[in-house]
């Protein structure tokens, strides 16, 4: 019987979306690990200012209506945390972390990959599938 390989998908996200009350259930970040639990090996690069999705931060996302705290928003750097304890390899490219300032680079959550600049374009032949998101 042929050996088989398990073909690596690579979704790149660039966009940050900073969240909604609305999106409770789904949204971009939260099809990464089942697109990874079905096809058997997906990476995720973060880039632009979805780069910032891979930082600690002291941030607690929530939000105040009138006298009542709204505390069951979307946090996108918890999400890529479970990202990553599902065995998605989580990337990020340099520059987009200079972007995000100086310190950016010390903030990086444990398990984040850098890569240098252009460095993801120069991989995308060696995966099976490239998305954009």
């Amino acid at each position: 019987m042929p050996e088989t390989t398990t073909a690596r998908w690579l979704v790149m996200i660039e966009r940050a979306y900073r969240g909604a009350v609305e999106r409770q259930f789904a949204d971009v970040l939260s099809l990464i690990t089942e697109l990874h639990r079905q096809s058997g090996g997906t990476d995720l690069a973060l880039r632009g200012l979805a780069a910032s999705y891979a930082l600690t931060t002291d941030y607690e996302p929530a939000l105040r209506i009138g006298g009542r705290t709204l505390d069951t928003l979307p946090d996108p750097r918890a999400t890529v945390r479970d990202i990553l304890a599902a065995g998605v390899t989580v990337l990020v490219e340099e520059p987009d972390l200079t972007t995000l300032g100086r310190t950016a680079a010390d903030r990086l959550l444990p398990g984040v990959r850098v890569v240098e600049g252009g460095g993801l374009a120069a991989r995308w032949s060696s995966y099976e599938q490239v998305w954009f998101l």
